[in-house]
């Protein structure tokens, strides 16, 4: 059986009607809202992926609008020399932040994404081509194989691993470095959109190591009020970290019951800690913030009055 799926990685108005047009060719699933960044820091209007269970087979076509025929190939061919390997790594971190988001807002289409994923997974390769297409029109102008990938040589599949299910904020855990460094990562994230400071324009790595942290200084003031989360935001976790998810909560609510924007009581701590984690966990150094706070605003959207 053949799945197609499209995603829209490029939101401009001016895509709408091939969006359209183009999900009305057996398209079984769209997505939109998240950009994938190709090659030196391109953005391709739309991403179309056609697996096949009998032959084990993915295809995945960038694909360019233009308003006119030669710029349309023209723009579309502005890939061809860029590594097929690369991008479909770049696509499956894309595909896990799909997942992520999927999770976090309970979106119905995350078991088709999850089994995209496992089909990705089990599949020993995929082909990768770049297509041209009018903004008018839900035909392709051309579609060409990328130049290290000649058509039918197929591209031999990274292997990377599948995206945690969840992760469980809930009494005493023994954190590894990675969970201690996303469960610090993903408190600073809902602390910035909760008390309003959510208004970066930079990457996650510029905002990271911003010299002042409103979040350290806030509970560095108040250490003995705070101490789960002074011992979680000061402490070297280079060998994990042990934590009371429960103390970690109610400190949170206490401390952002000052904030004027938006109201968390404990449960709604932990439901947004739990659900925008595997989120935080794979974002990309190059993430725009502004992104990344948008994608907590949804987290907490439902969990907070």
């Amino acid at each position: 059986m053949v799945s197609r799926f499209l995603f829209r990685l490029d939101g401009s108005k001016e895509n709408d009607e091939f969006m359209t047009l183009r999900r009305t060719r057996d398209i079984d699933l769209v997505y939109s809202g998240t950009p994938m960044k190709v090659g030196p820091g391109w953005i391709p209007d739309f991403l179309e992926v056609s697996t096949d269970s009998a032959t084990a087979r993915c295809d995945l076509t960038l694909i360019e609008l233009e308003a006119t025929d030669i710029a349309a190939r023209a723009s579309s061919r502005k890939y061809l020399p860029e590594n097929s390997s690369a991008i479909v790594q770049a696509f499956i971190t894309y595909l896990n932040g799909v997942l992520s988001q999927c999770r976090a807002t309970a979106d119905p289409r995350l078991e088709a994404f999850q089994q995209l994923r496992d089909f990705l997974a089990r599949s020993s390769s995929v082909t990768v081509r770049t297509a041209g297409a009018l903004r008018t029109s839900p035909e392709f102008l051309e579609e060409l194989p990328l130049i290290n990938q000649p058509e039918h040589q197929a591209v031999q599949l990274p292997q990377t691993p599948t995206p945690r299910d969840s992760f469980i904020f809930q009494g005493e855990r023994l954190l590894s470095r990675v969970d201690g460094n996303g469960l610090r990562r993903t408190i600073r994230i809902l602390d910035a959109v909760i008390m309003g400071r959510d208004h970066s324009g930079g990457t996650l790595k510029s905002w990271r190591n911003v010299r002042t942290k409103p979040l350290h200084k806030a509970v560095s003031a108040h250490a003995d009020r705070y101490p789960g989360l002074q011992k979680l935001l000061f402490s070297r976790t280079d060998t994990g970290i042990q934590v009371n998810c429960d103390h970690l909560a109610r400190e949170l609510a206490d401390l952002w019951s000052s904030s004027e924007r938006m109201r968390v009581n404990q449960d709604q701590v932990v439901a947004s800690i739990t659900n925008l984690f595997p989120i935080a966990l794979s974002l990309q150094e190059h993430e725009q913030m502004q992104r990344v706070f948008d994608q907590a605003w949804v987290v907490l959207k439902g969990k907070a009055s």
